[in-house]
């Protein structure tokens, strides 16, 4: 697959290559509406791939989420760790941020984009790999073309919202990341806030895994930059690039069971170690990120009904959460126990 050095050029590429099935959306604020994707989509193991658009109350507001779920780079991890599939209500088990019966939820009223994920590659893979030899069935990568699928339909759309929130949980925190900057782009005069959800380190060996979901000329394409690492520290400083109409957040547990769990399988048992150095590389480069640290073993915030309930001191998150999309000042806020 070739790389315009454009992001819109690749938008328009894809109406051709991959293709949208076109549907009206349901006006029903409450509804969710499927949107099919065509040829060069696709999950993991041949499934086809969709993704879900909701109207909001605000059109000057609007959510980009993407889904987590687990990670596929080797025979072990590709074993079950990860849905291959979307399912046609997929986004309809998901609370928190979603549900739109809560007041305090500060998206209730954003038309929302839901992206799935069903490819293993933390939404920027672009290769096709046979993990256990020869004879085993390939693995289909195909995250940059999934989500590229989806942003030629956003873009198509004409959407002109006065504030923009990326977000993602797990996998799809990574995918928030990577995808702010080419986001931010679709939007030129939005404020465009960065949420990500347990999305600190996940592997620990992001360039070998890289190099297998053929994501290094995805990264190339999204940042028009190959001559930069493939690191989380560096996206971070390209979605910071963007100037000062956005805000970069990061949300996370203190000791996230099933991140520690994904970076021990990778090679290291020193998740807790990496995140806090992670985050504080990130802090001294780029001072206007945002951390809010709770206690415990929790993965994945956002879209659960204790978003509500998570606080770090006297600081509730979901207010925390409100104030960041709001363009309010927030603190860095870490639980009382969370000691490096």
């Amino acid at each position: 697959m070739s790389f315009p050095g454009s992001y819109l050029a690749i938008f328009a590429a894809s109406a051709i290559a991959l293709g949208v099935n076109a549907q009206e959306p349901s006006r029903a604020p409450g509804a969710w509406s499927r949107i099919e994707t065509d040829q060069g989509t696709g999950c993991a193991l041949g499934a086809p791939y969709s993704f879900f658009y909701r109207e909001g109350s605000d059109a000057d507001r609007l959510l980009i989420y993407f889904q987590g779920g687990g990670a596929c780079w080797e025979w072990v991890s590709c074993s079950g760790t990860f849905d291959p599939s979307v399912e046609a209500d997929e986004p309809n088990a998901f609370r928190g941020i979603f549900n739109r019966d809560e007041p305090r939820n500060p998206m209730r009223a954003f038309a929302t984009v839901f992206v799935p994920y069903c490819t293993g590659d933390v939404h920027v893979g672009d290769a096709s790999v046979r993990y256990g030899g020869d004879s085993s069935r390939p693995i289909a990568h195909r995250g940059f073309r999934n989500v590229s699928a989806v942003l030629e339909w956003v873009a198509a759309r004409g959407l002109r919202p006065r504030t923009v929130v990326v977000a993602g949980t797990s996998a799809g925190a990574y995918g928030a990341l990577f995808y702010m900057r080419p986001i931010a782009r679709l939007f030129p005069t939005a404020r465009v806030v960065l949420l990500g959800d347990s999305g600190v380190p996940l592997l620990s060996r992001n360039s070998d895994v890289f190099k297998t979901w053929g994501a290094e000329a995805v990264m190339t394409a999204l940042w028009q930059d190959a001559n930069v690492p493939r690191t989380l520290l560096e996206a971070y400083r390209q979605a910071a690039a963007i100037g000062p109409r956005a805000r970069l957040a990061q949300i996370t547990s203190d000791r996230d069971g099933v991140q520690s769990g994904f970076y021990l399988i990778s090679g290291s048992p020193e998740w807790r170690k990496a995140t806090y150095s992670l985050l504080a590389e990130v802090k001294a480069s780029v001072p206007a990120f945002r951390t809010f640290i709770v206690a415990g073993g929790d993965h994945g915030l956002l879209p659960v009904d204790t978003f509500y309930a998570f606080q770090s001191g006297k600081v509730l998150l979901h207010e925390w959460v409100a104030r960041l999309i709001a363009g309010d000042p927030v603190d860095d806020v870490r639980c009382d126990t969370c000691v490096q």
